[in-house]
């Protein structure tokens, strides 16, 4: 079994679509739905998947036919240490302690083996210093 995560792009017209029902039913892959966002402009779902690895590369050919941007994500997150103000808004959100503050330095510590990339600590960051790594 593999495990991958994907942040997938959708255009207005695919909106609406069942794709991801697709890839449960067609692929017999485990959908771990991470985050959805849905605008004027489209969508965007960042979702773990879980499954053999045939299934999942068949599965990306499948979204890439159905014009869905598909970008795996290897790094998740990254934090511009240059641009961290190190206030902690991130730490106060992050669900799984992948931000945390050292009490000594009191600097904000990434550590990318925790991280689930659910981006809530992106959101969370006032000076913008998180963004996801794709």
């Amino acid at each position: 079994m593999a495990k991958k995560k994907f942040m997938l792009g959708f255009s207005p017209a695919i909106v609406n679509e069942a794709i991801v029902y697709r890839l449960v039913k067609d692929y017999d892959l485990k959908i771990n739905i991470l985050r959805a966002e849905v605008r004027e402009i489209g969508g965007r779902l960042l979702m773990e998947v879980d499954g053999k690895a045939s299934n999942i590369k068949e599965a990306v050919k499948y979204l890439d036919e159905a014009k869905v941007e598909v970008k795996e994500l290897v790094n998740y997150v990254e934090k511009n240490e240059e641009r961290c103000t190190h206030c902690g808004m991130c730490v106060s959100i992050c669900p799984v302690e992948a931000l945390t503050v050292d009490r000594t330095s009191w600097k904000v510590h990434y550590d990318a083996e925790k991280c689930i990339a659910c981006g809530m600590c992106i959101d969370a960051c006032p000076p913008g210093a998180i963004k996801f790594r794709i």
